[in-house]
């Protein structure tokens, strides 16, 4: 037995029907029910020298800093955990309800955010307040079968995304790599597993602008499946890999569906490489439990005059025709609304937040933003930890975070709008991230 005392708790925060459902682009956008409930799940881990650190996993598809900075306070008002010390990560969902402006996109009524992150942020309370010795398991493994570079290089020179329909002889390749690492926490308790954190990078976008009910999308078939093989009462807490440029779409397979099925299959293949590198998990040495956080400075992309004078000009047209619906991609009021901000905005760097946590031998890693996955695996290579998990949307949603050279490849993920950010934004989190571990980590 480690020194370690774990919390685990899950709160279903499924909220009322009829709020929006975030990262679609349609004309209507009020979620009509619910298909699977929405959860929130925790851990918390303590050391022997009182050094408190709390992971929190939300089905929604992001939260901005101020919607964090709520819960935080909330979670502090309650059991006394210091608001640096807790990590928020969305699982990305897209068929959650919508906490923030997102260019075009309506936003719940601030009484229902209150109450709908309030009720989520209640999860680590009840993990705090859970703490009991326990044993903490650390496996890796690989599922390489789920995930596609969504970034298409294709004869002509341009780059195509890879839901775009394409022919595929027009394509040579994709653009960049997938990860494929899973990565894992079994936490045994009373001598059986309790519960795990599984870290694995690919977009929840499985459930699109075709579905119209809440939905935690293959991350709730991925915590069905291992409830299923661990036995009841087993909680899996999902925290998202760097996945900015991976989805579940190979543009060679025509026939590929999207929908409830779809989801299912992902969740339940991801179960079984989870499974797997659970069984093969090692116990994770040392006791030490500490937090670092770093605000880092990022340039912001710049807006011509042309392009807002295009900005007003689009945004006046859809006013008076309005804008058509869309599964995939962006429509250009959305880029237009996005980019008149940015003008206002971009004369001042934007100040962001990179967490890092060290419990025993493990690292841990929360990057703000939709974080292209070689980012990811970079932090994981020349990480000091004996093992690291990096996860994507935490503690703020910032936007696409691509590699320095995406951006002359071009593409969705590096238009601007997509990114507010100039190159190299990538490249500085990522050092952010290692110069804290570095310090965690006593190298």
């Amino acid at each position: 037995m480690s020194g370690l005392l774990v919390g685990i708790a899950q709160v279903d925060y499924t909220p009322r029907p009829a709020l929006p459902l975030m990262g679609n682009f349609r004309d209507d956008y009020g979620a009509r029910g619910v298909h699977d409930p929405l959860y929130a799940r925790a851990v918390v881990f303590e050391s022997p020298a009182g050094g408190r650190f709390a992971m929190l996993a939300v089905d929604i598809c992001m939260m901005d800093r101020g919607n964090v900075a709520m819960m935080r306070e909330a979670v502090a008002s309650r059991c006394g955990l210091p608001p640096g010390s807790v990590l928020i990560a969305a699982t990305h969902t897209h068929s959650g309800p919508a906490p923030m402006m997102l260019g075009s996109l309506p936003k719940s009524p601030d009484a229902d955010i209150k109450e709908f992150l309030t009720r989520a942020a209640t999860a680590v309370v009840a993990a705090a307040e859970d703490l009991r010795p326990a044993n903490v398991l650390v496996g890796h493994g690989s599922e390489d079968r789920l995930s596609f570079n969504r970034r298409l290089r294709c004869r002509d020179g341009t780059t195509h995304m890879n839901w775009e329909r394409l022919d595929p002889s027009f394509v040579v390749g994709p653009l960049g790599p997938i990860d494929p690492h899973i990565g894992t926490l079994r936490i045994d308790r009373e001598g059986r597993p309790t519960a795990c954190v599984v870290n694995f990078g690919l977009h929840p976008a499985i459930l699109a602008g075709d579905n119209w009910l809440y939905s935690a999308d293959y991350p709730g078939y991925l915590a069905e499946a291992m409830r299923r093989l661990h036995g009841p009462g087993f909680v899996t807490l999902f925290v998202n890999g760097p996945c900015g440029n991976v989805n579940h779409i190979d543009y060679r397979d025509p026939l590929q569906g999207r929908g409830y099925k779809m989801a299912e299959r992902v969740g339940y293949m991801l179960a079984v490489g989870a499974f797997e590198a659970v069984a093969a998990g090692v116990p994770l040495k040392g006791d030490t439990v500490a937090v670092a956080r770093e605000m880092v400075a990022l340039q912001r992309l710049r807006i011509s005059e042309v392009e807002r004078r295009w900005c007003e000009e689009v945004i006046e047209k859809a006013e008076r025709s309005g804008a058509p619906g869309q599964v995939d991609g962006v429509p250009d009021e959305y880029y237009a609304r996005t980019r008149l901000r940015m003008y206002a905005e971009q004369e001042t760097d934007d100040s962001v937040e990179v967490m890092a946590a060290r419990v025993g031998e493990l690292g841990i890693v929360g990057l703000p933003g939709e974080v292209f996955c070689e980012l990811g695996m970079e932090v994981r290579r020349r990480s000091p930890a004996k093992h690291t998990l990096v996860i994507e949307l935490a503690n703020d949603a910032i936007g696409y975070i691509p590699t320095r050279e995406a951006y002359a490849e071009g593409g969705y993920e590096a238009t601007p709008g997509a990114t507010m950010y100039q190159p190299g934004c990538g490249e500085a989190l990522v050092e952010s991230a290692l110069r804290q571990l570095s310090q965690l980590f006593d190298v």
